[in-house]
């Protein structure tokens, strides 16, 4: 039997890149498609299946802003009995041009859906995952004040700010709410690596390997879907086509949809990858991460509002509770 593999946001970007890239190199996996819009994933289905008719696909809906849709998926697929699954790639993403918008918990949105989603399913399928499973969080190289992005950075000196930005005290304006409360979304999904990573290792047993993910800029994606008119036809026409200059401009991290797509593949399949635990990759390499991504206080606080927000119980899962006190 070959690699059960569940990957999140497959429909469009990088998501769509990665479901590719995965069919390329594991032919014999059955690939767990799981997206808000069935009909889309049905349309998916469909597509791939012209291009890799022996495929093994299994489309699942699953709304990450919506708790009883994360759960309601986690127990779909147990359901479908396929297997402990060998990798799971969390890589839906959003972001907003302006701030403001909140979710069912009343955090903020972007936090919700970028953060919150993925650390709940992760929760409720880390025990279900193969001994020598792998988790991966899609993060950004936004997430870092170190990086040349143009874009805003987080600004959080504990959890509260990063699920309530309104309440931090920024002062800022819509239009870099919008982007931060992304950047700021992205430095949580590594924190939350690091501290299931943790986690996992005070269970005293073989667990999945964690990993974080930083896919680089990729012009073309479905990021820019909330921007003005103009933004949206600069950076899905204009800026694909001059990623080499970008490069130039910006650094080596700016990539095509299939660059990164491969890359995250990789992680989740590669032989060559096996062991890798607690790490960031940028390309094909683990390396630092911000200096505020490794604060085992910060992650600490965010896992506990997390689990406050999402609701988590010791029933979730072994990894889900607190299993040793924090590393302050």
């Amino acid at each position: 039997m070959g690699d059960t593999i569940i990957l999140t946001g497959p429909t469009r970007g990088l998501g769509l890149a990665a479901a590719k890239a995965l069919l390329r190199r594991s032919p014999t996996a059955t690939l767990v498609l799981a997206g808000r819009n069935q009909a889309e994933l049905d349309r998916l289905v469909q597509r791939l299946k012209r291009w890799r008719p022996r495929a093994t696909l299994a489309p699942l809906a699953l709304d990450l802003q919506s708790q009883a849709s994360i759960r309601a998926f986690a127990s779909a697929f147990r359901e479908l009995k396929l297997g402990p699954p060998t990798a799971l790639i969390l890589s839906a993403g959003l972001q907003f041009s302006e701030g403001g918008a909140v979710g069912e918990s009343g955090a903020d949105l972007t936090f919700t859906n970028n953060h919150l989603g993925h650390f709940l399913l992760a929760n409720l399928l880390a025990g279900d995952m193969a001994p020598e499973g792998r988790i991966i969080f899609v993060s950004s190289g936004t997430h870092d004040p170190d990086n040349r992005t143009g874009m805003p950075v987080p600004k959080i000196r504990r959890a509260a700010d990063a699920a309530y930005p309104a309440q931090a005290g920024n002062n800022d304006p819509a239009n870099v709410a919008g982007p931060r409360a992304y950047s700021t979304s992205k430095l949580c999904n590594i924190l939350c690596a690091y501290e299931l990573d943790r986690r996992v290792q005070l269970c005293g047993r073989s667990g999945p390997s964690i990993m974080a993910f930083d896919p680089g800029l990729m012009p073309g994606t479905g990021l820019a879907r909330t921007y003005p008119a103009p933004l949206r036809l600069i950076w899905s026409l204009v800026l694909p086509r001059i990623i080499p200059i970008l490069r130039l401009a910006m650094g080596p991290n700016v990539n095509s949809t299939a660059e990164s797509g491969d890359n995250l593949a990789r992680l989740a399949v590669d032989p060559a990858v096996h062991g890798w635990t607690g790490v960031y990759v940028v390309k094909k390499k683990a390396v630092p991460s911000s200096k505020q991504s490794y604060d085992t206080a910060l992650q600490a606080d965010l896992w506990a509002l997390s689990a406050q927000l999402t609701r988590l119980t010791p029933s979730d899962g072994e990894f889900s509770w607190k299993v040793a006190p924090p590393p302050f």
